[in-house]
């Protein structure tokens, strides 16, 4: 396609304003976040702080109530939104209105890391897909909890009935998937110019450019396809980020990259591509600072975290 680029440097240097003097914590974003359950507590922990790291200045974390000894001791409590949960200690269905109420008064929604693959709560990912009209970043088990809701869909509509189906979204959506969560996605879509391509996460991994456009132009969304070369694809424009190197391949770095993609949506929730893309060169740049300091092999999804602080300010020493 004609309209890509290849990020080597930060292509929109203008989101990394100065902040004056007299700054409000609200003017710097509000972002809701759901995440965590029952042996998955530490997602939440690791998607607040690359949040706030990333500039945030109000966080917001809803987590099944029954948790809430465990963040009460890590959060303060204006950050956090206990909500009913399941039985095996999940977000539940009956939460479902608290949190359409509280992201009124946000900019974006992180929705995904360690939610569980619990039925309801997969239901109720799916149901705040349609309910919630601000920005919405999909990661981890919220990618599981669309592909499981494309599936049933797919199993009684036809593919142009998905298609309008995902124009009813009252909000924008950005979804965030490594190959193989775009591999469940793409096997649920069962898009017509795929028909005759035997479709496997290395096929997926090998073609990012044309997986990332079918996912965004089917499901009417943004995609950021992550892995070595990150695509960025909206409405005809591609970016490739050539930034991140190998040193990302660590479990939990790409949870850490949606999580300031969704920081920076806070931020800038007009500029959604925009924020994004600066999202993902920050975040490799904050991955070849922690390869320099602790190296390739050594570096995880913390040391991203760490280091960014140091990415932000060499890029904004660059502008």
């Amino acid at each position: 396609m004609d309209n890509v680029i290849y990020q080597t440097k930060l292509l929109y240097p203008n989101l990394l304003w100065k902040r004056p003097v007299h700054f409000y914590k609200a003017e710097a974003g509000k972002v809701l976040v759901l995440a965590g359950s029952k042996g998955m507590t530490g997602a939440a922990i690791l998607t607040c702080e690359a949040v706030f790291r990333s500039g945030t200045g109000i966080l917001l974390l809803g987590f099944p109530e029954s948790l809430k000894s465990i963040y009460k001791d890590i959060l303060p409590e204006a950050m956090t939104l206990p909500l009913p949960d399941t039985l095996s200690i999940s977000l539940s269905k009956k939460g479902e209105q608290a949190i359409i109420d509280q992201a009124q008064s946000c900019d974006v929604v992180v929705m995904g890391p360690g939610l569980s693959q619990n039925p309801e709560t997969i239901q109720l990912i799916w149901q705040l897909l349609f309910l919630i009209k601000k920005p919405i970043v999909l990661d981890a088990d919220g990618l599981s909890a669309i592909a499981k809701g494309i599936e049933v869909l797919r199993s009684k509509e036809s593919l142009e009935f998905l298609i309008n189906y995902f124009k009813k979204q009252p909000g924008s959506l950005i979804l965030t998937p490594h190959p193989g969560e775009a591999y469940k996605i793409i096997q649920a879509i069962k898009p017509d110019s795929l028909k005759a391509t035997k479709i496997t996460t290395s096929y997926i991994e090998n073609n990012k450019n044309q997986i990332a456009q079918i996912l965004s132009e089917y499901l009417n969304c943004l995609v950021v396809l992550k892995g070595h070369n990150t695509v960025i694809y909206q409405d005809g424009l591609m970016v490739i980020d050539k930034v991140g190197g190998p040193e990302l391949s660590t479990a939990g770095s790409g949870d850490v990259l949606s999580d300031i993609i969704g920081s920076f949506i806070g931020q800038h929730p007009k500029k959604i591509f925009e924020a994004t893309c600066t999202a993902v060169f920050l975040h490799g740049l904050a991955g070849k600072i922690g390869k320099s300091k602790v190296g390739e092999r050594s570096l995880i999804a913390s040391d991203i975290i760490r280091y960014l602080p140091e990415a932000i300010i060499e890029a904004e020493n660059n502008l």
